[in-house]
């Protein structure tokens, strides 16, 4: 009975971000314009210092593991924008209850802990879907990238396996609230963190050592390599299989310390008192 109104609350919750999602368009039309010019610039930078030239492509390649530059820059691109909407959505959505004077009701409510911490994941999972579309059919047409309906639908396999672990992430970013009250410096650090040590815009066999280990300790580092592994170099799932293992196991793991995490926040600002500052 309990997890029947717990589903009922997280349906809600869903629906809710959805009619808010359709009542200001101009969202979907921001994740669709983004997506196609933030990488775009990277694109033609990288023909720019190239120059043209069959030495530079087959080193870029020797380290990228694909000669399709633009399929490996929008690839990273839209990591780069999926950790933008669910850092900014899940992982704020706390902050946006603060906002709307809204937080003390919410923990009020006798649902469990999960839905309000990952309640607004779906809203977050629409908009990476919609982005991942328009991106391969930018690639597709635009550039000219070849891949068939095979690769397209392990991309996507890619991105079910791993939308857990980033859902999770973002959950444990949310019980930042709880403290910090403001996210929006922590959303920009992570962003950085990430298109630094996550191979956005360059394969992470260039960076030293120990920035290397950092990266793969990072889940996007593997989402990003896994789809530009099955999208363009025409990878198995198969192989990929130790990636994906560790990509679930990853979310397992964030998503077990998102709750313990927020079970303690919580605990922590029902003591202080700090629950309801804004």
């Amino acid at each position: 009975m309990r997890l029947a109104l717990d589903l009922r609350a997280f349906w809600a919750s869903a629906v809710r971000d959805w009619r808010q999602l359709r009542r200001y368009p101009t969202t979907l039309i921001f994740t669709l314009f983004w997506p196609l010019v933030l990488p775009a610039v990277y694109v033609y930078q990288a023909k720019g210092f190239g120059g043209g030239s069959p030495a530079a492509l087959q080193a870029f390649a020797d380290r990228a593991g694909t000669a399709e530059v633009a399929g490996f820059l929008y690839v990273g691109g839209a990591m780069y924008m999926w950790l933008s909407v669910i850092l900014w959505g899940p992982g704020a959505a706390l902050r946006q209850e603060q906002q709307r004077g809204t937080l003390e009701e919410l923990f009020l409510t006798p649902v469990a802990r999960a839905v309000i911490i990952f309640g607004t994941a779906p809203g977050a999972i629409i908009q990476v879907v919609w982005m991942f579309v328009v991106i391969l059919v930018a690639l597709r047409i635009v550039f000219g990238v070849a891949f068939g309906p095979l690769e397209v639908v392990r991309a996507f396999a890619v991105l079910a396996i791993a939308t857990p672990v980033l859902i999770a992430g973002a959950g444990l970013f949310a019980t930042g609230v709880l403290r910090l009250k403001e996210v929006a410096a922590a959303v920009q650090g992570l962003r950085g963190l990430f298109q630094m040590l996550c191979g956005i815009t360059f394969p992470i066999v260039v960076l030293p050592g120990l920035a290397r280990d950092a990266a793969l300790a990072l889940p996007p580092t593997y989402v990003i390599a896994d789809i530009r592994a099955v999208l363009l170099s025409g990878a198995s799932l198969a192989s990929r299989g130790t990636d994906l293992l560790i990509l679930a196991l990853m979310g397992v793991g964030f998503g077990g310390l998102a709750l313990w995490s927020f079970s303690r926040a919580e605990r922590h600002a029902r003591r202080s008192g700090s629950l309801g500052r804004y």
